[in-house]
């Protein structure tokens, strides 16, 4: 029942969308999708063979990568700190790889 009555509703509005006037749709952000499903399937494929450490690294760091082109693409609401180098995104990779050790005490390898 609640299917079929979240159904219509869809419709409604995609016939009230396609009918009525308005703004045009913003172009879409890939990027953003794009580095956190790489950050996600780095994290999988590298958690076993190079330990929690390695992988929380190079998940946080692709992450990182992902928000630095936000200014690229016209997120004038994401601009770039002064600090923004090379530097301080290793130090927050590296920091937040080391807060996720608690978490998971029997990933760190030897």
């Amino acid at each position: 029942m609640f299917a079929v009555l979240l159904l219509g509703l869809g419709i409604a509005v995609m016939v009230v969308g396609l009918v009525a006037d308005g703004e045009h749709i913003a172009t879409y952000a890939w990027r953003g999708p794009l580095f956190v499903s790489l950050s996600i399937l780095s994290f999988a494929v590298t958690i076993r063979p190079l330990g929690l450490v390695v992988s929380a690294f190079a998940s946080f760091h692709h992450l990182r990568a992902g928000h630095a082109g936000n200014e690229v693409e016209g997120n004038h609401h994401c601009r770039h700190l002064p600090d923004d180098r090379l530097q301080s995104a290793l130090s927050l990779c590296a920091g937040a790889a080391v807060a996720a050790l608690p978490a998971f005490p029997d990933s760190v390898r030897a």
